[in-house]
């Protein structure tokens, strides 16, 4: 099953920080990781998720066992 959460293209190739998997509403983004959390936290958002969302071009694959 594959689930798309960053459709918007304008944020490929960064990190985005968004309050949890069931809304993927950006609440901040950028290249680095530990300012964007730093920034979702000043917005309110306690425990924001941060993903990276590859280039365009570029696949990720994840495994789970």
């Amino acid at each position: 099953m594959e689930q798309v959460l960053i459709k918007e293209k304008k944020y490929n190739g960064q990190y985005v920080a968004i309050r949890e998997l069931d809304d993927a509403t950006v609440i901040a983004a950028g290249e680095n990781p530990q300012n964007i959390y730093d920034e979702a936290v000043k917005k309110g958002c306690p425990e924001p998720i941060i993903i990276y969302v590859p280039a365009k071009d570029l696949v990720q694959i994840y495994y789970s066992s």
